[in-house]
């Protein structure tokens, strides 16, 4: 049985990280031990979080946690600027670890996880959970069985996301999954180019143009993003990143020849729930179709096949993908893409 802690109980790990392992451990039984949890604070929350998946024990301390319940896996579901430390440290530790994308506030913290990943030999995976829905994993399955594909077309678009640094915090998803696939299929990424362009949604806010400098970019300024990519097989891609365009919509497209496969993620804002859905079109015609509904979400979203694909790898001894020397080529991207230069690998 595997002994499992757990760091953090914000919103992230009720709603998605906590259902997952309850999941898990109802359909494993016997398998998992959901252990403890620690938080620094808000202790009552940490205590909710366990009454409702199925923790026995809360902790304020890593090192008290680790020492006493020596787990045998750990989840780490913090904030992006604590990541690199709780994670790096546990790793330290020898402890498996799980975390969120990205591995660390900047590439330099993502190259950091990635040496200690190295160094120590420790087991870990970076929660890219779009390679998990099960809406992307058909769509693979179909791309591969069409063969040829030439060009991928990929677009994240959000109501109203304002956070200036959106390419780099969540439109990392997009462009891990479009690397994933064209991994997958058309070989590996070699190059990439960023037009980047404030949006008009930057105006709608009151700070707006408060920039010491008027020429500088003001700290409520929000981007656009057209991305165009290389691969190693010469095929393409191209993805249209957009927080704030008023619409919701997750959705990948697989070009080949008289033959291609496209899909949507399920996803939600506010009182919408959108369905996921995936199909197989040739010369003209719907071949194949799936849909998965929204709910429940830490199925349809891929965070229970993530978990899954954690423990699996640590019970048949081998590494889980993507670890945090795979995702750093993710975090050097979306690093170049949020500041709107090219980059090359």
């Amino acid at each position: 049985m595997l002994k499992i802690a757990f760091v953090g109980a914000g919103w992230f790990a009720h709603h998605v990280h906590g259902p997952a392992l309850a999941r898990y451990a109802e359909e494993h039984s016997g398998e998992v031990d959901l252990a403890a949890v620690c938080v620094r604070r808000n202790v009552d929350r940490a205590r909710d979080f366990c009454q409702k998946f199925g923790f026995q024990r809360v902790y304020a301390d890593l090192d008290e946690m680790l020492d006493k319940e020596g787990p045998d896996a750990c989840w780490v579901v913090t904030p992006i600027g604590a990541t690199r430390q709780v994670a790096g440290h546990i790793m330290e530790r020898r402890v498996p670890v799980l975390f969120e994308k990205p591995p660390g506030a900047t590439l330099q913290e993502a190259q950091e996880l990635a040496e200690i990943s190295q160094r120590t030999g420790t087991p870990n995976l970076v929660a890219f959970n779009r390679r998990w829905a099960p809406c992307t994993q058909k769509a693979l399955d179909w791309a591969r069985e069409i063969g040829s594909t030439e060009h991928i077309y990929a677009r994240m678009l959000r109501p109203q996301r304002m956070d200036r640094t959106f390419a780099f915090g969540t439109g990392i998803h997009l462009l891990d999954c479009v690397r994933f696939l064209g991994e997958a299929i058309v070989g590996g990424l070699i190059a990439a180019r960023t037009v980047r362009w404030r949006s008009a949604a930057s105006d709608a806010s009151p700070a707006s143009g408060s920039a010491a400098d008027p020429g500088a970019d003001s700290p409520t300024d929000v981007y656009n993003f057209h991305v165009d990519m290389v691969f190693e097989s010469g095929a393409r891609a191209r993805c249209d990143i957009l927080p704030a365009c008023g619409m919701l919509e997750e959705s990948y497209l697989l070009f080949g020849a008289k033959k291609s496969v496209s899909y949507c993620l399920p996803w939600s804002a506010g009182s919408v729930e959108l369905d996921g859905r995936a199909e197989v079109w040739a010369v003209g015609e719907v071949q194949a179709s799936g849909k998965w509904s929204f709910a429940p979400h830490d199925v349809s979203g891929g965070f229970y096949g993530e978990a899954c694909e954690f423990l699996s790898a640590l019970k048949e001894g081998r590494r889980p993908s993507p670890s945090a020397e795979e995702s750093v080529v993710s975090v050097a991207l979306a690093a170049a893409v949020q500041e709107g230069r090219d980059i090359e690998f």
